[in-house]
């Protein structure tokens, strides 16, 4: 499994960058685009190290894999958010609603922040103890 904590800096320093430009009054495409794709790769891949934590808790069975269970639930919440949105907003209508998506995104980065201060909370200490 990749390091969770390089995937889980990696994950809000690409929130990071799509609230700056969020900031601004209208849409940089180029730069939403180039944003958006590297927001795409870093939920992609936070995904796939979360997916193997959560099916070895699952396997092992017992303790771990109860207090993953509701772990699961709120990522699995946060993805079908995250889905949701990039199939609402494609780029074209995010340029051309900028407003509306500004704030639709913020709330996604909201979302997303939050699931990871979760997971973090319950699954570093853990982690230390496995990835030594």
């Amino acid at each position: 499994m990749e390091n969770l904590h390089a995937l889980d800096e990696t994950l809000l320093q690409a929130i990071g960058a799509i609230e700056a430009l969020l900031a601004l009054p209208s849409c940089d495409v180029a730069e939403l685009s180039r944003i958006r794709y590297r927001t795409a790769r870093a939920v992609a891949a936070r995904r796939r190290a979360m997916d193997e934590l959560f099916n070895a808790a699952a396997a092992e069975g017992g303790a771990r894999a109860e207090a993953v269970k509701a772990l699961r639930a709120g990522n699995f919440e946060m993805r079908m958010f995250y889905s949701d949105h990039t199939i609402a907003w494609p780029t074209a209508r995010a340029v051309a609603e900028w407003p509306a998506y500004v704030v639709a995104s913020r709330k996604l980065a909201s979302v997303i922040r939050q699931q990871v201060a979760v997971e973090r909370t319950a699954l570093y200490p853990e982690l230390r103890q496995i990835v030594v």
